[in-house]
């Protein structure tokens, strides 16, 4: 169920727009705080915990619910190419408070339902609870806390860690300018921004495995690319109305991460182990490189669906081959299959 951009061939002038925010990496880098196993940064978190007051961390937890799924749109919004973070702020605090109150609201009432809001923050903590009644009955002072709340984060420790990243992100907006001015169409340079990025058919757009099926046509709205050290393994599409659509992605620079593989490859990986035969043969070579003649001889088994199975995987990109002569020899490529779940790979080993 993909998430589909159309309309890039007539986006407006300056489109895409390659974007280094301090405000929208600080809502990458408060998600990965919030829930940092998934991001492989267990010790990272820990680090920046353990350099904030204990009033702040109770601070971050009652307010980290607007930087996971669905993000609050002060973090999805995007003004100019580059920013610095109190330009942001003193953006933030000039909106107007029960406006940036319902924005700081989207991830628990996207549709404006504010009742929605305060029903869906009893299903939390105290600490949220509180946070969304007070944007809901003083909007005045929950959004004056929440930009609070942001500034001494800055001042703790996400300003020496926009120091640490900004550099690689800035030089990855510029090679994003370059593949945009030099590749042949948008959509192919979009397209190595991330493996669940896909070209269409006609070129004029980009499908993005996600498990939500839209549609957003960006040809008057327009589209904004935000790289983001934080961000991996996901790829953040975020639509608020009345401001482009704004992808953050994980940025090459970053480095240290494990390759994500496109949808299709998984899911061609993992059609060609769902085959009770074929899984079979994926055991008999798991250890030992073998020919197809081979395995069917010891294990009794057809040759020719043996040769079918061992094929199949190779194409997968789960099998490798070696010929010695007139012999073609497969072995498992366990790595490959690690990368399905380590559970499959031991099933295979035993």
């Amino acid at each position: 169920m993909p998430i589909t951009v159309a309309g890039l061939r007539t986006l407006p002038p300056g489109q895409p727009l390659p974007v280094v925010s301090p405000l929208v990496e600080m809502g990458s880098a408060l998600h990965v705080l919030a829930d940092p196993s998934h991001h492989d940064a267990d010790d990272w978190a820990a680090a920046v915990r353990s350099r904030m007051r204990p009033a702040l961390r109770r601070r971050t937890t009652a307010w980290a619910w607007t930087s996971q799924a669905i993000r609050a749109a002060p973090f999805l919004a995007v003004e100019s190419p580059t920013t610095d973070f109190e330009s942001e702020i003193d953006r933030l605090r000039a909106i107007p408070s029960r406006r940036l109150a319902r924005q700081l609201l989207r991830p628990i009432a996207r549709s404006g339902n504010l009742d929605q809001a305060r029903r869906w923050s009893r299903s939390r903590a105290a600490a949220v609870v509180r946070c969304v009644d007070l944007l809901l009955e003083r909007p005045a002072d929950g959004v004056t806390e929440f930009a609070d709340f942001l500034a001494e984060a800055w001042d703790a420790w996400f300003h020496s860690e926009w120091e640490r990243v900004a550099p690689s992100l800035r030089a990855r907006t510029r090679r994003l300018a370059r593949d945009l001015a030099t590749t042949a169409s948008i959509a192919q340079a979009l397209a190595t921004l991330d493996g669940s990025v896909t070209p269409t058919t006609s070129g004029s757009g980009i499908r993005i495995a996600k498990v939500q099926s839209t549609r957003h046509d960006v040809s008057q709205r327009g589209l904004a690319v935000a790289p983001s050290a934080f961000i991996w393994p996901h790829l953040y599409v975020g639509n608020v109305p009345g401001q482009p659509l704004l992808l953050i992605c994980p940025a090459a620079a970053a480095g240290g991460q494990a390759r994500i593989a496109p949808t299709a490859e998984v899911m061609s990986r993992a059609a060609a182990l769902a085959h009770p035969a074929r899984l079979e043969a994926a055991r008999a070579i798991a250890t030992e490189r073998r020919t197809a003649g081979e395995i069917s001889a010891l294990w009794d088994m057809d040759p020719t669906a043996v040769n079918r199975h061992l094929r199949a995987l190779a194409a997968a990109g789960l099998a490798r081959t070696t010929r010695r002569g007139r012999f073609v020899q497969y072995g498992l490529d366990l790595d490959a299959v690690r990368g399905l779940g380590d559970e499959l790979a031991l099933l295979l080993l035993r």
